[in-house]
């Protein structure tokens, strides 16, 4: 959804911090250092509490307004004041419920403990905070994911150029054949249910990984158990040794926790214990992380009614250039909140779909042509 170098450095960031930064939380506040030991057992307390909980949603932005990611993204290379207005309407909402609490849905460490488990996981992009304006939404449940999404709005966020390619490649809803509803159902934003398993053996069909490409982000569900709990330890090992807590106060009934990590000591612990799992993860070397610079990066938590309810990281402490501004990425969190469930009246949308879709944009390419 994003196009550019740009886009996508700024979106890994936002990944890493928004799957890293609740990960430290978690891990640090486990811990914590004798000095900081009240402000780190509120945090593990709170944390403890959300774990408690059967369902949670995050929401996730930048708290910046067009001008400020613009101050503090313009020594990036090929970024524009356009895509400092795209960064900055853009809000992402995830959802996790189960059928127990998170935390003993997150212990399972194996396959015999997964048909016991009934999550359920939801992610919902928007061009407004309010979540109308609704760009894409997903629901995992079960063994089906349900998607819809507004083909052309999403579009549109690589620019004006695009949309318009993307316009004379599909076919309008009212060309589409009735045995192909499901596709018209995708291009009006209507809901559809996928079957994963039946495009994988698409993807097999079409030469695995060769006939599709790799993900450049490596998918931490796709480790063995193992590896999974060795990469827990690794990070939580470096934050017992290495992060600090301090105790902000209170404001308007939200308690205030700020977590220093100091850059080059936590890295150089991190690369010690992940340098045995190189094999395992993706064109990852422990050796880069001692390229880590030798400066403190803090993440802001907040705790309200005793459990963590929003973490803050200035994405700008990991650019590379001096940066002329910051840019806060807020997650809230809402612990106890309402499940997952799956979308009524959603029409499969399967292999043979996809393929009638491409046969459609094909006749439109000719027609272009011609």
């Amino acid at each position: 959804m994003f196009y550019g170098s740009h886009h996508i450095s700024t979106a890994h960031k936002g990944l890493a911090a928004i799957g890293c930064v609740a990960l430290i939380a978690t891990a640090s506040a486990a811990c914590g250092t004798v000095q900081q030991v009240g402000a780190a057992v509120k945090v593990k307390n709170a944390v403890d509490k959300l774990g408690e909980q059967k369902a949670v949603t995050a929401t996730v932005s930048f708290d910046a307004t067009e001008d400020q990611v613009w101050a503090a993204m313009k020594g990036e290379d090929d970024f524009t004041k356009d895509d400092a207005k795209m960064l900055a309407s853009l809000h992402a909402k995830l959802g996790l419920s189960s059928d127990k609490a998170l935390k003993d849905s997150a212990a399972a460490k194996d396959a015999k403990a997964a048909p016991s488990d009934a999550s359920s996981f939801s992610f919902q992009l928007s061009s407004d905070a309010a979540g109308k304006q609704n760009l894409i939404e997903v629901r995992s449940i079960g063994k089906k994911v349900y998607i819809r999404a507004d083909v052309k709005a999403l579009a549109s966020l690589g620019g004006k150029d695009k949309e318009t390619s993307l316009e004379g490649l599909l076919p309008s809803a009212e060309d589409i054949p009735a045995s192909l509803g499901a596709v018209k159902d995708v291009l009006e934003g209507k809901w559809v249910s996928i079957d994963p398993a039946a495009f994988s053996d698409l993807g097999k069909t079409l030469g695995g990984d060769k006939g599709l490409g790799k993900s450049p982000l490596p998918d931490p569900s796709s480790f063995d158990a193992k590896t999974q709990q060795q990469l827990v330890d690794a990070i939580r090992n470096a934050m017992e040794h290495n992060a600090k807590f301090t105790d902000k106060g209170s404001d308007h009934g939200v308690d205030h926790v700020t977590m220093t990590v100091p850059g080059g000591p936590a890295a150089k612990e991190l690369a010690k214990s992940l340098a045995p799992l190189e094999k395992q993860i993706p064109d990852f070397k422990a050796a880069d992380l001692n390229k880590v610079p030798a400066k403190d990066y803090t993440v802001d938590l907040s705790i309200k009614d005793g459990m963590l309810s929003g973490i803050t990281v200035d994405l700008t402490q990991l650019n590379k250039k001096p940066s002329q501004g910051k840019l806060p990425l807020v997650i809230g969190l809402d612990g106890g909140s309402a499940p997952v469930t799956a979308p009524a009246g959603a029409r499969p949308f399967t292999p043979q779909d996809i393929m009638g879709l491409f046969m459609l944009g094909a006749q439109n390419l000719k027609g272009l042509g011609a």
